[in-house]
């Protein structure tokens, strides 16, 4: 551990492993509060919304079809969301570390935060995970000044209400 004020994304990466390992889950969604950077790294406001005042959460994902389905539950939804960069395989170098498997902060604080974040995240299920993870980073979408948004609520309905089968979600 060589940041202690990331402590997040280590219960986070046990529980997406728990939930490939033992669930045995063939997508497996992760929300969290997860970076300062994320709000940076979006913008703040939405030109659609700027009257509002929304923040976009970040999404990454190891599965093409599903980016452009997050940002669309996001646009139906309300609760807008918008795709980081997903290259584990030039940014996870980020994590190396001379004594442990992995540090949980990255090396450059100016080389892709979110994504990094992201990404150790999904290095707890591996890169080779066959299924479809998604991380959805809403760390200023959360609030507005004092008061919390129940930003995720409406996307996650967005996003996986067609699948359920209550006619009130689809």
């Amino acid at each position: 551990v060589n940041n202690t004020d990331a402590e997040g994304r280590l219960v986070l990466g046990d529980g997406v492993a728990y939930a490939d390992k033992d669930l045995k889950a063939d997508v497996i969604l992760d929300m969290a509060t997860l970076t300062g950077a994320q709000g940076i790294a979006t913008g703040k406001y939405h030109a659609s919304v700027i009257f509002l005042g929304k923040y976009h959460a970040s999404v990454i994902t190891n599965n093409e079809n599903w980016e452009p389905g997050c940002v669309k539950a996001g646009q139906n939804s309300g609760d807008l969301c918008h795709p980081m960069i997903y290259c584990p395989e030039v940014h996870f170098a980020e994590f190396s570390s001379a004594v442990a498997d992995m540090k949980n902060s990255v090396a450059d604080r100016s080389n892709a935060q979110v994504s990094c974040a992201g990404m150790f995240i999904a290095a707890h299920l591996g890169f080779d995970f066959p299924g479809t993870w998604i991380h959805v980073d809403m760390a200023y979408p959360v609030h507005s000044g004092e008061r919390a948004t129940g930003y995720g609520v409406a996307l996650l309905l967005s996003l996986f209400g067609q699948s359920s089968q209550s006619a009130l979600l689809q």
